[in-house]
């Protein structure tokens, strides 16, 4: 062996090493945790609203109340309180005394109501109500839009009854939609409203302003405007 043979071991030594510690960090990166950073933004609707009375404190979060006459019609405020304002007070005002009702109110502070507390109708399995309304040739949900102006959508598949009500409405000089378009229709079988006795009941959609005219104060009576209104819905169930 000369002197001159060690010399060419070197390279191929230092060529194990690097192989071996990139090996390393390679390993090591692999095992190293990956981290997450929670995204922000407002808490997303629950699916149902049997997933959100499992976690929602009643009482706390909402109210969830019924009152049973023998009408055969259900008057139901699925968004009531602060969730979609003041249709708490239009549907009690409907129903009176002499209807069945169901009120779901959202009481969070402000801010907090929509859409923690917002269930689609499609979702909103409240067995207490849904047993109401099953035993009822009627049913009636009144809901709150986004949309802009003074308008009542009228929805559901009950059209004939929705027919009826457009032209009360309308006699009464309210701007009226019916049939509502498809983002608010209420055509879906699945939505509550539509599981009554006769698997066919009516929608109604009110912008924020017609609301707000209707019932200037939250829990307060209703304006003249208010009162036509009711009337006009209420004599076509009479």
């Amino acid at each position: 062996m000369t002197m001159n043979q060690p010399a060419r071991w070197i390279p191929c030594v230092l060529a194990g090493l690097l192989v071996l510690l990139n090996g390393s960090s390679g390993a090591q990166a692999e095992r190293a945790p990956t981290r997450h950073t929670a995204a922000t933004g407002s808490v997303a609707e629950y699916p149902s609203m049997t997933a959100l009375r499992k976690v929602e404190q009643e009482g706390v979060a909402y109210d969830l109340t019924w009152t049973i006459t023998g009408s055969p019609l259900i008057v139901v405020a699925p968004h009531g309180g602060a969730i979609e304002p003041r249709t708490s007070e239009i549907a009690a005002a409907i129903a009176g005394a002499e209807h069945t009702q169901c009120q779901f109110k959202g009481k969070l502070p402000a801010g907090q109501n929509h859409p923690r507390l917002h269930v689609t109708s499609e979702n909103w399995d409240v067995e207490q109500c849904l047993i109401l309304i099953a035993q009822r040739t009627h049913a009636l949900s009144v809901h709150g839009t986004s949309k802009a102006g003074s308008t009542v959508y009228i929805g559901g598949r009950d059209t004939a009854t929705g027919a009826e009500l457009a032209t009360a409405l309308r006699a009464a000089d309210f701007t009226v939609v019916q049939p509502a378009p498809a983002d608010i229709a209420g055509t879906s079988i699945d939505n509550f409203v539509n599981k009554d006795a006769d698997s066919a009941g009516v929608q109604l959609e009110l912008t924020y302003t017609l609301r707000t005219d209707l019932f200037p104060t939250k829990d307060g009576p209703p304006s003249t405007r208010g009162q036509d209104f009711v009337d006009a819905v209420r004599a076509v169930y009479s």
